[in-house]
């Protein structure tokens, strides 16, 4: 049973939830095509990796930091994945594009704990060495993904695939380490007052890492669903998930100060962005008044948020 602070942490997602019922409503209302099973399989696939990725950066703000390489980590896994598949095989691809991402996370958690570097400072150079190297590997989008890959992860059944459930079951995995397990709570604890979890004895240190570890290994794992995707490796194809990776998690509820949130509103954040992009397409609303809406919209949900909050710590 859910008790406590994990009641409190998971009802930061409620307002996201309600925010995607509605777009929901409003969507099917105005476009009768938004209905079709077509286009909803097209709203998991655009959504599912940004969902993914979306969970690293939401641990990494539980804990009280930001990680801006994770676009970096994105494309850099998709060249992986497209130039190694031909020396290592499709789940050889697989496992080297993972375990760079591990190793990518584990370099800034060493470079936040030891060298006190500031968090966006040492995501964001890692970041641009990353980026770097997928150049490097792969100065334009190309390569040869995997069939079995990509039949592996493009397979699905009506508006239902694959990679969505995947993404759904990383959710649940991660929920329940959030919120059931002695780890997961010391995450909270430690986002929430960094000073007072170090004077209480916990390992600050290995946690700081062990959450950017985790950040680098979900944004690999939304590079190779993307590489599977697109069937090929692109060095510049991760670059807008920066900063959407953030406002996912900060549209379900995550506070940017950390301590407060949870990764189920991260979900709801992932699909709120991907909606937001296939209604106003599907209304032929010109490019840039998208970015225009799509901005209004997330400074609106913010607020509501954020007047949300005030008003609790007021009571």
């Amino acid at each position: 049973m859910l008790v406590g602070s994990v009641k409190r942490q998971l009802k930061q997602a409620i307002p996201a939830y309600v925010i995607w019922i509605l777009m929901i409503i409003l969507s099917a209302v105005l476009s009768p095509d938004f209905r079709s099973v077509g286009n909803i399989s097209n709203i998991i696939l655009q959504a599912t990796p940004l969902a993914i990725v979306a969970i690293g950066q939401s641990i990494i703000l539980i804990m009280g930091g930001i990680d801006m390489s994770v676009g970096s980590v994105i494309s850099f896994s998709t060249v992986i994945v497209a130039t190694a598949s031909n020396l290592v095989g499709g789940f050889g691809s697989f496992a080297v594009a993972v375990l760079a991402g591990l190793l990518v996370g584990i370099v800034n958690g060493l470079g936040v704990v030891y060298l006190k570097i500031p968090p966006l400072i040492m995501t964001i150079s890692t970041g641009a060495i990353v980026k770097g190297l997928a150049l490097l590997l792969l100065p334009s989008p190309g390569g040869n993904v995997s069939e079995s890959l990509m039949s592996f992860f493009t397979a699905s059944s009506g508006c239902f695939s694959v990679a969505g459930v995947f993404g759904i079951l990383l959710y649940v995995i991660v929920t329940v380490f959030m919120h059931q397990t002695r780890t997961g709570r010391y995450l909270y604890a430690t986002g929430g007052n960094p000073l007072h979890a170090r004077q209480s004895g916990l390992a600050y240190n290995r946690l700081t890492i062990l959450s950017y570890a985790l950040a680098g290994l979900f944004a690999a794992l939304a590079g190779i669903i993307l590489a599977a995707r697109s069937f090929s490796g692109d060095p510049v194809i991760g670059d807008t998930y920066n900063m959407d990776s953030v406002a996912a998690a900060v549209v379900g509820g995550i506070s940017l100060t950390g301590g407060i949130g949870s990764v189920v509103g991260a979900f709801a954040g992932s699909y709120i962005l991907a909606m937001i992009n296939n209604t106003l397409n599907m209304l032929n609303v010109f490019a840039y008044y998208q970015y225009i809406i799509k901005g209004l919209i997330l400074v609106l949900a913010l607020l509501v948020f954020q007047l949300k909050r005030r008003k609790k710590y007021e009571d």
